[in-house]
């Protein structure tokens, strides 16, 4: 690479997430690995501790202010929430890299903001990339993906999840945020009235958790791959409209790993794994699809391709992308 390039990545998410690791988290992490002295600058703001060193190459602050005394200025600054387009008022950057992950209606606004700003835009779906691509002249594909190994391991079954692992009946399973905004609720009291349906994950925007639901709480990043590992359907009950189908759930991605078949309406994303998703139009046919991917569940065969599938789509392969991205643009400017 070089000499070692800086990039910041600031006030959108905490470092220690309630133990919770998502994209943010993996892409940095990936990139201190490569080479690069990450600054990941929380959300949460603290006066009582200013900075920690989690490697050489990676320092968490705790007070963004302090921080751009220390370090003014930076050679890539890195965002994946378009609101945050202020901080380039106050931290001078030589590129700037935004990770464009959603298409939510009410940050629209900030949305161009942002984009106006950036030198590098990522699109986290192909929906995503068509409307970046009429905002922005440099935007890349750079989907969610997974930890190929993960799917290597035995895992034990977790103490919460044995006693319906004992009943021998298949186990559905939903993990991350099952909110009341983007999820088929409905669907997921009719599923939960057939089958065991287990949420792991966070609520997000529901008051109590729909009828039949097993809910057993947050897991971190590496307690949930067990959970995977021990389900024998991955489910996206995700209502259509513009939140869900710009998306690209990390949970599709990280069943994969695991050789599992997940069962989701068809958003575009679903769409376009079809050796590892059953895509479904309606109640009924998600209903059926589960129930066939229970049987194709215990197909070896099928657990490898999913596999496969798994396999060309890592984080490694992603955080090379955004390396090279970032190469070129400084390439380009002479940097």
């Amino acid at each position: 690479m070089g000499e070692q390039k800086t990039i910041v990545y600031a006030n959108t998410i905490d470092w220690n997430f309630h133990g919770l690791t998502q994209r943010p988290h993996h892409i940095m992490k990936g990139l201190a690995e490569k080479g690069y002295k990450v600054y990941f600058i929380n959300a949460t703001q603290r006066s009582d501790i200013i900075r920690e060193r989690v490697s050489d190459n990676f320092e968490v602050y705790h007070n963004w202010e302090v921080f751009l005394k220390r370090v003014p200025e930076c050679d890539v600054y890195f965002s994946s929430w378009a609101n945050r387009f202020v901080d380039l008022d106050k931290i001078k950057a030589k590129a700037v890299v935004y990770d464009s992950l959603d298409c939510f209606p009410d940050w629209e606004p900030n949305e161009l903001k942002m984009i106006n700003k950036s030198d590098v835009v990522l699109a986290a779906s192909e929906p995503l990339l068509e409307l970046r691509s009429t905002q922005h002249d440099n935007v890349h594909i750079c989907k969610n993906a997974c930890f190929y190994e993960h799917g290597q391991k035995d895992y034990e079954i977790p103490s919460d999840l044995k006693q319906f692992k004992d009943t021998g009946k298949p186990i559905i399973l939903f993990s991350g945020a099952l909110s009341g905004t983007w999820c088929d609720i409905e669907m997921v009291e009719k599923i939960a009235k057939k089958y065991t349906l287990v949420v792991v994950g966070k609520p997000w925007n529901i008051n109590e958790m729909p009828k039949g639901v097993h809910y057993l709480g947050a897991k971190t990043h590496e307690e949930l791959q067990a959970y995977y590992a021990h389900c024998d359907v991955n489910i996206l009950p995700f209502k259509r409209g513009q939140i869900a189908d710009y998306s690209s759930p990390i949970k599709l991605f990280e069943a994969m790993a695991h050789g599992k078949l997940s069962v989701a309406t068809d958003i575009p994303e679903a769409v376009s794994y079809s050796d590892a998703i059953l895509v479904s139009k309606s109640h009924k046919e998600f209903l059926e699809n589960i129930e066939k991917a229970i049987v194709l569940s215990k197909e070896e065969a099928l657990k490898d391709k999913i596999k496969q599938v798994a396999k060309e789509n890592t984080w490694q392969h992603r955080i090379d992308l955004i390396d090279s991205l970032i190469q070129e643009q400084f390439n380009k400017t002479g940097e």
